[in-house]
């Protein structure tokens, strides 16, 4: 603990959880995990202005001389989710074109990376997209 405190440094806090989790069955874990992810998406519900639709829309993107082909996962007039392996940073601006099913147009928009995990990468429209 730090300075007389009850309160845990981050670190502690990490060591901590990791510990309790490695003395936990199998089943507790999944369980555990399951609560989690559950927890985690209500709380990025909670923050979207604008409802997501799950899709699977090829897309093409480029960001600070990096090109992006890869599948929207989820799309909302606000914002998408790219699922990719390509490193990016939250606050980099990115181009993308995609077409939606039965448009004639391919959409040309541009945004910025707001959030970076594993899976893929969040962008938020530079402008609301009103195509859609």
């Amino acid at each position: 603990m730090t300075n007389n405190s009850n309160k845990f440094s981050s670190e502690e806090v990490y060591d901590r959880l990791l510990e309790i989790i490695a003395d936990l069955s199998e089943g507790q874990r999944r369980n555990l995990l399951d609560r989690l992810e559950k927890w985690r998406r209500s709380k990025f519900k909670e923050k979207r202005k604008y409802p997501r639709k799950q899709t699977f829309i090829w897309a093409e993107c480029s960001a600070n001389r990096r090109a992006l082909n890869d599948f929207i996962q989820n799309l909302s007039v606000g914002g998408l989710f790219i699922e990719t392996q390509i490193p990016f940073f939250v606050g980099e601006g990115l181009s993308m074109t995609f077409s939606l099913p039965g448009a004639d147009d391919p959409i040309k928009i541009t945004g910025k990376i707001v959030r970076v995990n594993t899976r893929g990468i969040a962008v938020q429209f530079d402008e609301v997209l009103t195509d859609i």
